[in-house]
This record gives C-alpha cells, structure tokens and sequence, in this order.
C-alpha cells in the first residue's frame, strides 16, 4: 500500500479508535500505540489539499546532514523552529543527524550487525536523558531506530513517544526511510545478497491538533491521492568503515551545497517546489 492511502488510513484510525486530549491546553485528537508498516522506498504522502512540501524535505534532510542544530539554517524553510529553540540559545534539541549520524549511534548500530548479523544490539538512540530539563520546548520525539536481518532482509523499527502526523510524520517517514536505506547500502558492502525490508513506525501517541481537523476530514473524505512517489537513494550519503568511521560521502556533500546555494544573503528561500524537488531527484529515484 502506498504511503498516502496508509496516512488516510492513519486519520481514520485516530478517529475512530482514538480520543480528544488537551495538552498545553491545545485540542488534539489522539491515538495510543500507533503503528504503521511503511515501504522505506515509498514514504511520500501527496493529496490534492496538501500537496508534499518538497522545499522542506531537500531542507530538513541538509540540516541534518550538516548536523546543525543552530535554528537559522532550518529557519529558512520553515519558521516552525524558531518558537522551540532552548532557554537563552538559538539551538534545537532536534537535529536527528547531530543525534545519530556520528560513530556512536550509527556506527554502533553497523557493527552490531558486521559482528553478528542476527544481532538484537542493532540500534541508535535519539531522545537523551540530558534534553530532561525545565522549561525545554523541543523535547525529542524519536526514541531510537533498530534494525534487524531477519530471512536476509533488513528491517527497521522507528519508537517515537508522541508523533503529530502533519508536522512530524509528513517528513519522519521520508528520513526514516533514508536512514534505512543508508545501513542498508552499507550493509550490502558485506552482506551482497541482502534486501530493504520494511520500516515499522511505532508511535506510543499518534495525533493532530484542532487547526489541523479541517485539513484531516478533506483527506480522509476525498481518498484522493496524487503520484504513488518513490524515494530511493542513487548513490550512498553516509559512509562507514572500522577505522575512519563515519563519514560524509562526496553526493552528500554536493546535495548540502546545492540546497545552500538556495539560501540567500538574508535568510530566504524561493517559493518555487520544483526547484527542489529537481535538486531531491539527482540524488533521489522520486
């Protein structure tokens, strides 16, 4: 199933299996232990009254490659941030590559599995006990990642403590997703006759809020979805051996150019989704 009918599904589910909470004193309506079975080449959801924000996925994916957890950067394709940064800084606690694309997570996580492939120890860790702190607006919602060869495939289990669909889901799917790959072409270095298996996305709260109700009942209501897009890696963005450990390949380093060059003096960014989408496709199958 693609990734588009699995959100309208997803919106069903919290409405009918669901419940209405108030947290912040903000009316969500929520789901308890929420989980999807995502095809990590397919993570793109695309509707006629939400079309996919491509400008902000070739964005959030060089923030995080860049591991830049300053608000400016990310600033510039959404201001979303800028409310969430910790007391007195300009940081956010969420930068998924500052917290995993390092020696400790990533790397732990490939070795685990060059050392044993049957390995249960395959994982990375996201939230921190250190982002347990007063008055932090940004407290992680991604748990860990771990992975698993099972039948000679790869498979993925993504934890999140709490999960909004349209701010977080929209665009967690799609990193996930290649964050998957990624192991997986590393992987397969080693493990030639290996297979992508499939990203399950758990979520202990999945939800959406009141200002997004609307929005929901127009999805749900119409089932129309636009192209079925793929989302596959050309070539490997991270790379990874014993003794240099992780590290940024030459496509990664040219993708974070070419979204740079997009940025102007003041801090702005085109409208214009083509462009980066156009950029997403010489280093994506899309």
């Amino acid at each position: 199933m693609n990734f588009s009918h699995q959100f309208i599904d997803t919106i069903i589910d919290i409405e009918s299996d669901g419940d209405v909470s108030q947290p912040r004193d903000l009316k969500v309506k929520e789901l308890q232990f929420g989980q999807i079975a995502i095809d990590p080449t397919r993570p793109i959801a695309d509707f006629e009254s939400r079309r996919f924000n491509w400008k902000y996925l070739a964005g959030e994916m060089a923030w995080y490659l860049k591991q830049d957890r300053d608000v400016d950067y990310i600033g510039s394709f959404s201001n979303f941030w800028s409310g969430i940064t910790n007391p007195d800084t300009n940081e956010i606690n969420s930068n998924y590559g500052s917290l995993v694309i390092n020696n400790e997570q990533f790397g732990w996580a490939i070795d685990s599995l060059l050392k044993d492939k049957n390995s249960r120890q395959s994982i990375m860790f996201f939230n921190q006990p250190k982002f347990q702190f007063e008055g932090n607006k940004d407290f992680v919602c991604t748990m860990y990642a771990n992975f698993f060869i099972r039948n000679n495939q790869l498979h993925m289990k993504v934890q999140m403590r709490s999960n909004d669909i349209f701010y977080g889901l929209t665009f967690d799917a799609p990193f996930f997703s290649f964050l998957h790959q990624s192991v997986y072409l590393i992987l397969k270095d080693e493990y030639t006759d290996l297979e992508l298996g499939i990203y399950h996305h758990f979520a202990d709260n999945i939800h959406f809020y009141e200002r997004h109700f609307e929005l929901a009942e127009d999805i749900k209501n119409s089932r129309t979805t636009l192209d079925d897009y793929q989302f596959i890696l050309k070539d490997k963005f991270i790379d990874y051996n014993t003794t240099d450990g992780i590290s940024l390949t030459a496509a990664a380093v040219d993708f974070i150019v070419k979204v740079d060059e997009t940025i102007s003096e003041d801090g702005t960014t085109p409208k214009n989704q083509q462009k980066y989408k156009t950029i997403l496709e010489q280093f994506f199958k899309i």
